[in-house]
């Protein structure tokens, strides 16, 4: 399953996470497919989804993926926003996900955020925007093509059709309170990591106003906000931002070298320097003839497999080195220095560098991590997908030999 899906939306996949604890038994009735979901749901059976807010429980069923194995994907956001950790933990127990319940509750701060019931047109709204994102990012899934300008300038012209050219505060404050979280939750989809975006100034009025309305933001809407700043490479911005929010204080953010300014037009990235907590950027052209692109990201447990063999394996870690080894998170990822750091320290020589943006990063930019790009002189000629438990040596390995030939 892939690393990174639709953002800003605590949305899990089960596939891409470590449990992060044994299950308890789960109370009855607990749902292993859609089938017995709809059954509980067709009935006038209780469940613990009646704690939700009937917006929220509409939110979190939509989000809920499931193959034939069982669940595969749901958003924890309805959940983190609207309940208390032992209701969250009666959720997962049911959807038989409990064992995500430290992961999911750990942006549970203050109370829970209980807005009244949104319009039938915000939500309508939203409905628009999340199905053109999820469209998008499965037909790049399934094509493994890279995410392209198109596709970025087909989400902001459809995001300014929906919900305008300008952000007028005077509309944001005749809106109903409870229009103003699906008018949010927009905005940071169609944001996708762009810091000059409609959606992303957008975002911003819509915080604003949720804040001038006397909301407590502390249950994920701060976080989303803090991570498209990280996304975009707003890291001043970011700093300014965490400053007298505690619960928040976690997050590392780092200073910036930048010698290359904003008129560098080539391939970049950031070098983590984390004895001082300073991202600098340096060039990072591509190179005539064979490169490889590593992207791993730190939610992934796939990722740390896919590097765990990079470092154990002298024989693997020797061809991709020859193969001009470069190793990145994703072009749209936030940063977490725990993760760029950790590995930078004990991996001197192969380091992981985070790309400086979208811009000369995009023929890796695609959903699904770890994922491995052979380039020729910029340009993608295979790639390799995933790191199963059996690890993905000999695709790797192929890809290698067929570019030496």
């Amino acid at each position: 399953m892939p690393g990174r899906f639709v953002r800003r939306t605590i949305l899990v996949s089960l596939a891409c996470w470590t449990l992060a604890a044994e299950a308890a038994e789960p109370a009855a009735p607990v749902v292993r497919s859609a089938a017995q979901l709809e059954s509980v749901l067709a009935s006038s059976q209780p469940s613990p989804l009646d704690a939700l807010t009937p917006y929220g429980k509409r939110r979190f069923l939509q989000s809920l993926r499931w193959n034939e194995r069982g669940l595969t994907t749901f958003s924890g956001q309805p959940l983190v926003r609207e309940l208390e950790v032992p209701q969250i933990a009666a959720v997962l127990a049911f959807i038989d996900a409990d064992a995500y319940l430290p992961m999911v509750t750990r942006d549970a701060i203050g109370a829970p955020l209980r807005l009244p019931a949104p319009t039938a047109d915000a939500e309508a709204r939203l409905a628009q925007i999340v199905r053109l994102v999820e469209e998008g990012t499965g037909r790049r899934e399934d094509t493994a093509g890279a995410v392209t300008a198109s596709d970025d300038a087909r989400l902001e012209h459809r995001f300014v059709a929906v919900f305008g050219e300008r952000p007028s505060s005077h509309t944001l404050r005749e809106l109903p309170l409870g229009d103003l979280l699906p008018y949010f939750d927009a905005a940071a989809l169609a944001a996708q990591g762009t810091k000059d975006s409609v959606a992303t100034r957008f975002l911003m009025a819509v915080y604003e106003e949720l804040r001038a309305r006397g909301v407590d933001t502390s249950r994920t809407v701060d976080e989303t906000v803090l991570r498209s700043m990280l996304e975009a490479r707003e890291f001043g911005q970011a700093r300014a931002f965490v400053a007298g929010k505690p619960h928040l204080a976690a997050n590392t953010i780092p200073t910036v070298r930048d010698s290359l300014g904003p008129r560098f037009k080539g391939r970049s990235a950031y070098r983590y320097e984390a004895v001082n907590n300073t991202l600098v950027r340096e060039a990072l052209p591509h190179p005539r003839g064979a490169e490889l692109v590593m992207v791993v990201d730190a939610g992934c447990h796939f990722s740390h497999d896919a590097l765990a063999a990079l470092r154990e394996d002298a024989a693997l870690r020797a061809r991709m080195v020859q193969a001009g080894l470069v190793l990145v998170t994703p072009p749209r990822a936030g940063f977490s220095a725990d993760f760029v750091g950790q590995w930078n320290i004990n991996n001197p020589t192969i380091p992981m560098r985070l790309p400086y943006g979208v811009g000369g990063w995009q023929a890796v930019d695609v959903p699904g991590v770890p994922r491995f790009f052979l380039l020729k002189d910029g340009k993608v000629v295979g790639q390799v997908t995933g790191w199963p438990a059996e690890g993905n040596k000999a695709a790797l390995l192929a890809l290698l030999d067929g570019a030496a030939n």
